[in-house]
């Protein structure tokens, strides 16, 4: 207990840093948590009531009503910002450690955890853009019915 109050801030970047991994993983693991979007032809056809709900509105001379529909919360959002946040966070609790001089296996385990979170963060969006524009690649040489070379 004794190295913990000597190294508090290190140690709490520590935990920062592995909260946010964990947050990353089980999220990437398990996730989505989200409700899926709704489909193009469900929001067309919501669209398409509402016009001619307000064209018989107008037509019989009544007050058109709006209704706002309220944002649903996006928890897949939340939790990989806060996952980002916490991570810098863990980052900002290493700089600090080092400022004050504290011990370096404190420091060290902070940047470990918070640096891993931010890179599986970046290795995820990277493989995504890879596969975006192996995805690309592959609709050009189908619907041109060349091949890629």
């Amino acid at each position: 207990m004794g190295i913990i109050a000597q190294n508090k801030i290190s140690s709490l970047g520590m935990l920062f840093g592995a909260i946010a991994l964990m947050m990353g993983i089980i999220h990437f693991s398990f996730g989505p948590f989200s409700a899926p979007p709704p489909t193009l032809e469900s929001i067309v056809a919501d669209k398409t009531a509402e016009i001619k709900r307000g064209l018989l509105a107008g037509i019989k001379g009544e007050k058109i009503t709006t209704v706002e529909k309220k944002e649903d919360v996006d928890v897949d959002k939340i939790l990989d910002q806060s996952g980002i946040a916490l991570a810098i966070a863990a980052l900002l609790c290493a700089f600090v450690g080092g400022m004050r001089k504290e011990n370096r296996w404190g420091i060290r385990g902070a940047l470990v955890f918070g640096g891993g979170t931010l890179a599986f963060h970046t290795l995820l969006f990277g493989i995504g853009i890879v596969c975006s524009i192996l995805l690309i690649f592959l609709i050009f040489s189908f619907l041109t019915g060349g091949s890629l070379v």
